[in-house]
């Protein structure tokens, strides 16, 4: 079988996988009980084809995986850090973009640390349904802390 047709060759090695498992039951459900019988077959089919998928989603997953990634998976990747960026700073910004996207998060954890931070008291950021504040009201929030010290 050609390398370049892995599908096929999986459902060959399924099917002869299948042969070989049907060789070795037939005796199997020849000599047990009927009431057996049912069992013996099912059990036999339930591993060829569990063992048929694994390799079909080996497969699939090998294919899909050597195709480059489309512009919506580009664009939704954010930019590598270089790896000397210290890892406080991977944390800070963990927390900036968990406060865009939750309002409790901003009200409950990075709210308080503005706060601390500053030495005069702050205007919280317009309040947006569900959502954490803008990233231009936090870029705001943030210079009020810096113009404060």
């Amino acid at each position: 079988m050609p390398a370049e047709r892995p599908l096929a060759r999986a459902l060959i090695q399924g099917a002869l996988l299948g042969g070989f498992v049907l060789l070795a039951t037939v005796p199997v459900y020849v000599y047990v009980e009927a009431s057996w019988r049912p069992i013996v077959a099912r059990l036999a089919a339930a591993f060829v084809l569990g063992v048929t998928l694994l390799q079909l989603r080996r497969v699939l997953t090998r294919q899909l995986d050597a195709q480059p990634a489309s512009g919506l998976d580009a664009a939704r990747r954010t930019p590598a850090l270089p790896p000397e960026t210290p890892a406080h700073f991977l944390g800070l910004t963990s927390d900036v973009r968990a406060a865009l996207r939750s309002h409790r998060y901003f009200e409950h954890v990075m709210w308080p640390r503005l706060t601390a931070l500053a030495a005069r008291p702050l205007t919280p950021p317009r309040r947006r349904p569900g959502r954490g504040p803008g990233a231009a009201a936090l870029a705001r929030v943030l210079d009020d802390v810096e113009g404060s010290r």
